[in-house]
C-alpha cells in the first residue's frame, strides 16, 4: 500500500527514533559481543523494557523545528538550527561527537564558519528530515543540507553523505519510490553526487553488497569489520542504505541487521530506520517498538505532534528549544551509566 507524503514524513521521524532507541544499547559492541548478548527477537534493553533517544534524534526535532519556522529560507534555517545546538549543548547531551561538540563551541565564541574539517555522521543523521520535508524541491533539499552540513562538519564526505541520505528519503516521501527501486537506478542517483573518488568506490561497493550471495556479511565486511560499522559517513552511509534496500518495507529486519553489524549501532540505525519509516509509514514501524519508547521532552507523542505540524500550521507543538532536556539528560547519563555496568558482565 502506497505510503502518502505526510505518513512518510511521521514515518521517517518515528522511525529514526526507534532506531537511535533500538540500537543505543548496544553501541560501540563488536558483532560477536552481540550475538552473545542478543537473546530471541530483538527489543528494548536499555531500561526496564523501554527505549530513550539519544543524540540522533535530537538533532533530527532540531532540524525538523527549524525547517517549520524557517518556511523555506535558508538563512533562517541555519540560524534556528545553530540556537538550538547552542543551547543543546548546554544542557550536556550524552555522546555527542567531538567534530560536533568543536564546532557548536566555535558557534558558542561567535565564528562565522563553525564547521570542523570532519567527515563524521553527524549531518548524515540530520538529513533524512530535510528530504522528506523538502522532497518536491531539489534545490531547497541541496540547501538546506549544505546548510546544516557546514555548521559542523566541513569535509566534503560529510555533505555527500548527508545528501544521499536526504535523496533517498525525498524519493520516498515524493511517492516516486513506492516499491524498492531497481538498484541501477539507486546506483545511478547515488554516484551522480559526487565524483569525489572515494563516494564512487563506496557507490560500487554498495552495488556489489546488494548482488553478493550473502549481502549483509559483504557489507560489513566491506564498510565495516570485526568491530562494527564506525561514525565515519563513508561507512556508515552505505551500510545504512543497504540495509534499508535489501529489507525494503520490512522495518524490523531493517534494524535487526544495522544492530547485529554492531559498533556506531545507534547512529547507523536511526539513518537506516529513518529510511525505513518513510517507507513502511508510522503503522508500518512495529507497534511495540513505538509504544515502548519512554523520553520526555522528545516523546514518541511529540514526534507524532511534531510530524502532523510539518503540514498543518493548525496543530499545536511547542518549537522552541526545551531546556527540559538538562534535567532528562541527567537521568539519562545515570541509566547508561548502569547499563554500560551491565556490558562489563559475561558473555563476552
Amino acid at each position: 500500500m502506497p505510503v502518502s507524503a505526510s505518513d512518510a514524513i511521521a514515518g521517517c521521524l518515528m522511525g529514526g527514533a526507534v532506531g537511535d532507541a533500538m540500537g543505543l544499547p548496544f553501541e560501540g559492541l563488536s558483532p560477536r559481543r552481540i550475538a552473545r548478548l542478543r537473546k530471541g527477537a530483538l527489543q528494548y534493553r536499555l531500561f526496564c523494557g523501554h527505549g530513550m533517544v539519544s543524540d540522533d534524534t535530537d538533532n533530527a526535532i532540531f532540524v525538523t523545528q527549524s525547517l517549520i519556522k524557517s518556511k523555506g529560507d535558508v538563512s533562517k534555517f541555519k540560524k534556528s538550527l545553530a540556537w538550538r545546538l547552542r543551547l543543546w549543548l548546554i544542557c550536556l547531551p550524552a555522546g555527542v561527537g567531538f567534530a560536533t561538540l568543536r564546532s557548536i563551541i566555535k558557534l558558542w565564541l561567535g565564528f562565522k564558519n563553525s564547521g570542523v574539517y570532519s567527515a563524521g555522521n553527524g549531518p548524515s543523521m540530520r538529513s533524512a528530515m530535510i528530504g522528506a520535508i523538502l522532497s518536491n524541491d531539489a534545490s531547497a533539499r541541496h540547501a538546506h543540507v549544505m546548510a546544516s552540513t557546514l555548521l559542523t562538519h566541513t569535509d566534503p564526505k560529510a555533505f555527500t553523505g548527508a545528501l544521499a541520505i536526504a535523496e533517498i528519503a525525498a524519493r520516498l516521501a515524493n511517492q516516486e519510490w513506492q516499491t524498492r527501486p531497481p538498484l541501477n537506478e539507486l546506483i545511478s542517483m547515488l554516484s551522480n553526487l559526487s565524483d569525489d573518488a572515494e563516494w564512487q568506490a563506496v557507490v560500487k561497493g554498495i552495488k556489489e553488497s546488494c548482488l553478493a550471495p550473502d549481502p549483509v556479511l559483504i557489507a560489513q565486511n566491506h564498510f565495516g569489520g570485526k568491530h562494527g560499522i564506525s561514525g565515519y559517513t563513508m561507512h556508515t552511509v552505505p551500510f545504512a542504505i543497504i540495509a534499508w534496500y535489501l529489507y525494503f518495507g520490512s522495518y524490523y529486519d531493517t534494524i535487526d541487521a544495522v544492530v547485529n553489524a554492531g559498533g556506531d549501532v545507534d547512529s547507523v540505525a536511526a539513518i537506516a530506520g529513518a529510511l525505513a519509516g518513510a517507507s513502511v509509514g508510522l503503522t508500518g514501524i512495529p507497534q511495540e517498538w513505538r509504544e515502548g519508547l519512554m523520553d520526555w521532552p522528545h516523546s514518541r507523542q511529540y514526534l507524532q505532534t511534531l510530524a502532523r505540524k510539518v503540514n498543518d500550521p493548525e496543530v499545536k507543538a511547542w518549537l522552541h528549544f526545551s531546556f527540559w532536556l538538562f534535567p532528562r539528560n541527567i537521568i539519562f547519563f545515570l541509566i547508561v551509566l548502569l547499563h554500560g555496568f551491565r556490558r562489563l558482565l559475561p558473555p563476552y
